[in-house]
Formats: structure tokens, sequence, C-alpha cells
């Protein structure tokens, strides 16, 4: 039996289609937490800070770990 390269670190194994499922969701939730931060709190970040912190929250929900630094979102977006 192969093992796939999509194998998660828990070791179950979860398609792309699964993963990209979940990219809208994400995004909404990145612009959300954005709008409440300048409407609410009075702050705002840079659009490359809001990118990070979607490919961040994308990468969280699929592999269900914290990434230790944007090397491991770039890994994990190229196995895609």
């Amino acid at each position: 039996m192969e093992i796939s390269q999509d194998t998660r670190r828990d070791g179950n194994q979860s398609g792309h289609k699964e993963r990209w499922k979940i990219v809208h969701a994400c995004i909404w939730r990145t612009i959300w937490r954005e709008r409440y931060q300048r409407c609410f709190e009075n702050k705002s970040i840079p659009f490359q800070s809001l990118r990070m912190n979607c490919l961040a929250t994308f990468y969280f929900w699929s592999i269900r770990t914290v990434p230790k630094d944007s090397g491991d979102i770039t890994l994990f977006l190229g196995c895609l």
C-alpha cells in the first residue's frame, strides 16, 4: 500500500478537494476579522499581513497545527 504525499501529520489521508472547500471560509473570516478591527478597535494591518493571516488560517484549518513560520506555509502550499 502506497502512502501519498497528501497524508496529514495525524496520519489520516485528506483529499485536495476537501482542503479547497475551506478556502472561501478562510478568506471570509480573514476579511471579517480585519473589518472588525478597523471598525471597533481602530486598528488596521498591511495587505501583506492580511494575506499571511489568511494563509495561516488555511494552514491551521487544513493541518490542525499552528505554523511555526512562513516557511511552513510555503511548503504546505507547494504540496497542493
